[in-house]
């Protein structure tokens, strides 16, 4: 008799299968592991915004726009042809004025690897050899095969001017190049 007035006996549960306190506490708690996840990754793995030396590649920038300048006022064409079985690259260049005895030709390309960012930058002299001609040795640069690169980012230059351009698939044909406008 004296056990039937008594409330019966609730059932709880334990605290961490409350529904309404993972879905109020859940949400403030996954913030906080991404905003610390976050800052590991910031603290690791952080670039550089401003290169150590930015005061004079903005200088350079100058420079180089006088150059393009000066190759478009002497409205200078290049023809650049590789063959890579004899290890040879021959250029032309035409324009106004008087071309000296040597150019330096720099040939860049992407990294092998493909993943990478980084990119692979080869100088290579140009030697006259007649009026306007110019040769060069490819077996300074033993990488730059016909099968390795299909694109080259060209930059022709001197002191003075400069002419730049692309040279897709270098292997099977030559390029043109034209001063800028």
């Amino acid at each position: 008799m004296e056990a039937s007035l008594m409330p019966p006996k609730s059932r709880r549960d334990t605290w961490y299968k409350e529904p309404w306190l993972l879905l109020v506490a859940g949400g403030p708690a996954f913030v906080v592991c991404a905003s610390l996840y976050t800052g590991y990754i910031a603290m690791h793995g952080a670039d550089k915004v401003v290169a150590e030396d930015y005061y004079k590649q903005g200088l350079m920038i100058n420079k180089d726009i006088q150059r393009d300048a000066k190759a478009r006022e002497l409205q200078l064409n290049a023809y650049i042809n590789a063959d890579f079985a004899k290890g040879k690259i021959v250029l032309q260049v035409s324009g106004k004025g008087d071309l000296p005895e040597t150019i330096q030709l720099s040939l860049a390309n992407a990294a092998v690897g493909g993943n990478s960012v980084s990119e692979v930058i080869r100088r290579l002299p140009m030697k006259r050899t007649a009026t306007g001609q110019y040769e060069g040795d490819l077996k300074l640069m033993p990488s730059a095969g016909e099968q390795a690169v299909k694109l080259f980012h060209i930059k022709l230059e001197t002191t003075d001017w400069r002419l730049t351009g692309d040279w897709f698939d270098p292997g099977q044909k030559p390029v043109q190049l034209n001063a800028a406008k």
